[in-house]
């Protein structure tokens, strides 16, 4: 039976209620360069602290699930991280899954959620068809709302638009915060997801510059690039300079704008941390750290 979620607003705090249950937090208003959406992970946030942490996931995943740990910690490494402000409209998860990506990480994970027995409780008129996320609140057929070039529709039924925080925009964040929260599988399909993301990372990686025999800790900076976009147009030829450079990690870590010293910083302090990481080295014969 589809759960009912209730809106409750606190100045710009929002939160929510399931069927009339106990209220859990959402997220606050937050202004971003013109736009205002929802932003949950700040100094005194009243999100639950549901965080990532690897060893939890090493016996199923291995070496990625710590390979993975460094961009979860720069990405607020929760959950049930939401932003709802930005050019991707939504994002959502420890590694912060961008629904504008057509086929990205976001789009698989929205598909894995309706697919869990637990969906039709949450996403009652949506479905998966043709494999894709569609619309079957309609007397016609199925309405797909994203395909292999376009995200466009999922993300406006996500978030209608980024003038103002919407109801839609609330309700569609509490029920993924709430799934997740109740729902192990959930969270095991963001874990999945990602070390899935890194590992293709680390394939492209290889294939565009050679990433063989470099360490876990450049590699990780590698994947880190991709996954979080510096470097834009010029990203390969910057790597393949980096990797060839006196110090390849510093030099991988200074690549990306002045803006994201912050993350660069972070990513760096969180890889050091791991003396393995500089030790482990990528196979590409075994598609693996050894």
């Amino acid at each position: 039976m589809a759960i009912l979620f209730t809106i409750l607003r606190d100045g710009n705090h929002f939160f929510a209620s399931a069927d009339g249950g106990p209220r859990f937090y959402v997220g606050r208003r937050a202004p971003y360069e013109g736009n205002i959406g929802l932003y949950n992970i700040f100094a005194g946030t009243k999100i639950e602290r549901l965080n990532y942490s690897a060893a939890d996931y090493t016996n199923a995943f291995g070496f990625w699930a710590r390979f993975v740990e460094p961009t979860a910690a720069c990405e607020g490494r929760n959950f049930l991280t939401l932003n709802t402000y930005d050019s991707a409209f939504f994002t959502f998860g420890f590694g912060q899954f961008a629904a504008h990506v057509p086929e990205g990480d976001f789009v698989i994970y929205f598909r894995t959620i309706l697919g869990l027995p637990e969906a039709a409780d949450y996403f009652p008129n949506l479905t998966l068809s043709g494999g894709h996320i569609c619309n079957a609140d309609s007397r016609s057929a199925p309405v797909p709302l994203e395909d292999k070039d376009s995200t466009a529709r999922l993300m406006k039924y996500l978030n209608p638009d980024l003038s103002e925080v919407q109801d839609a925009e609330v309700i569609n964040a509490a029920k993924l915060i709430h799934l997740t929260s109740k729902v192990p599988a959930a969270r095991d399909a963001q874990v999945r997801i990602m070390t899935d993301a890194y590992r293709e990372f680390m394939r492209r990686g290889d294939a565009r510059v050679g990433l063989d025999g470099r360490t876990a800790a450049e590699c990780c900076v590698v994947a880190d690039l991709l996954h979080h976009g510096r470097g834009g147009r010029m990203l390969w030829p910057l790597v393949d300079a980096a990797l060839k450079s006196r110090n390849p990690f510093e030099s991988l870590i200074d690549i990306g704008a002045p803006r994201w010293k912050s993350r660069k910083d972070k990513l760096k302090a969180e890889i050091r941390a791991r003396p393995d990481f500089a030790t482990l080295r990528w196979n590409r014969a075994g598609g693996n750290f050894v």
